[in-house]
Formats: structure tokens, sequence, C-alpha cells
């Protein structure tokens, strides 16, 4: 059900903003389906990339924290 959401919330948006607030307004397991849905806008030319900074930078970084998620997100792109 996760990733029916998050493709649905995918198509009915074009901006990483809406795309976060449509994830939110959903019931259920709303942090995967906004993790999904994120992850997949982040790679799409046709997704504005209109978040606020302040939600990366103010970020947690523990463990899987924001450095953990940059590296990952690096590790990523090479596959690509």
């Amino acid at each position: 059900m996760s990733v029916r959401a998050a493709i649905t919330a995918l198509v009915r948006n074009d901006s990483m903003s809406g795309l976060l607030k449509d994830c939110i307004s959903f019931t259920g397991d709303v942090d995967t389906v906004a993790a999904i849905a994120l992850a997949a806008g982040s790679c799409s030319q046709e997704i504005k990339q209109d978040l606020p900074h302040h939600l990366i930078l103010e970020l947690e970084n523990g463990s899987y924290g924001r450095d953990y998620l940059i590296k990952l997100d690096k590790q990523l792109l090479q596959l690509i």
C-alpha cells in the first residue's frame, strides 16, 4: 500500500513541497510513503526541487541522520 500511495502522490504533484504535503495527508504509514515518494521525486526532472533548506539543514544527525543520508544518496547516484 505504501508504494501505491507514493505513486499516487507522485502522479498528482509537480513539486517536492506539494509531494511532501500530499504524503503527509495520507493516513497510515505516512513516513514510509513520504520516503518512497520523495526519493523518487528527487530524481525526477519533472518535479520542482523546492523543499525549504531548513528541512535538510535541521535534519537530525544520528546514526541514520543527515550525514548517513547524504552518503547513501551519493552511493545510489553512482549506480545510475
